[in-house]
């Protein structure tokens, strides 16, 4: 009987639960938690901070072909950013080169945050990242170490994370006290394309394919904040705010090179299909 592959999710936030969830039955998942989560039988999930000395013994127990390090920052502080972005991924990096004989691919759940830099151009994966804060830093220095490490990586870089469990943007959409005062750029990617973007570089390595140690993964739509604040206005009914167009606008503007030319497809393309679909599920 063929066993699946291992897949370890280390860091098992809103985003590794759901890759967990969703490729359970094409791997044996395994994830990675600070903290206990009740009633949850999706996969198997270890309660266990990867800073602790158990976690060598864990890995070697676990022994994953796969590992995807998807873990969060505990606050808003350099230090928060430094164990999770730093720390412990050296820590995970050393203790999968000495524990665990399988592996063959490790993901790193990085973030645009990286691109600190401002100057309205389009930035891209060839775009080398400046990062003008501690979070973008700790991303970043975590980033090097990897590509610097003897081990099989991939970098995914996302954009801003939306989806039916992230509704801050709707929310935001019906109060428009809450809007920031100045128009800006701004980029998405939903949840569900992050998923299947993994299972689909997964199912490449699982052929023995090559694949990219770094991707951008974004909508490759990048819009103006208050478009899409109006257009979830427009599907919830509410009268939309004008504003007066500028010439220039601070923000970001993000596209990918490299997955527009792999096979994937974007379920949501853009924030208008994204959205559509999201409202579309709250009215029901």
């Amino acid at each position: 009987m063929e066993v699946n592959p291992t897949l370890l999710i280390i860091g098992c936030g809103k985003l590794g639960i759901k890759i967990g969830s969703d490729l359970r039955q094409q791997y044996n998942v395994i994830g990675i938690k600070r903290n206990a989560i009740s009633n949850f039988h999706d996969f198997k999930i270890v309660c266990l901070n990867i800073l602790d000395p158990a976690f060598n013994k864990t890995l070697t127990k676990i022994n994953p072909e796969y590992v995807i390090y998807s873990i969060a920052a505990d606050d808003q502080s350099p230090s928060s950013y430094q164990k999770a972005y730093f720390d412990g991924l050296k820590i995970s990096i050393k203790s999968i080169k000495e524990n665990c004989p399988k592996f063959n691919h490790l993901f790193f759940i990085s973030s645009t945050r990286v691109y600190g830099q401002n100057n309205h151009n389009i930035m891209t994966e060839r775009t080398p990242p400046e990062p003008t804060d501690f979070g973008g830093e700790a991303l970043y220095r975590g980033e090097l170490a990897l590509l610097e490490s003897d081990i099989s990586v991939s970098i995914l870089r996302l954009s801003g994370i939306y989806g039916e469990n992230r509704i801050r943007l709707i929310k935001m959409a019906q109060n428009h006290s809450s809007w920031p005062k100045e128009n800006r750029w701004t980029n998405r990617i939903y949840d569900q394309d992050v998923v299947n973007f993994i299972a689909f570089l997964l199912n490449k390595l699982q052929k023995n394919i090559a694949i990219e140690p770094l991707y951008l993964l974004t909508d490759n739509s990048p819009a103006l904040l208050y478009d899409v604040l109006n257009h979830i206005r427009g599907l919830m009914g509410l009268k939309l705010i004008h504003f007066e167009p500028k010439d220039t606008y601070d923000g970001k503007q993000l596209k990918s090179l490299i997955t527009p030319k792999t096979e994937f497809i974007f379920n949501y393309p853009t924030y208008e299909d994204g959205y559509n679909f999201i409202i579309e599920n709250l009215n029901k």
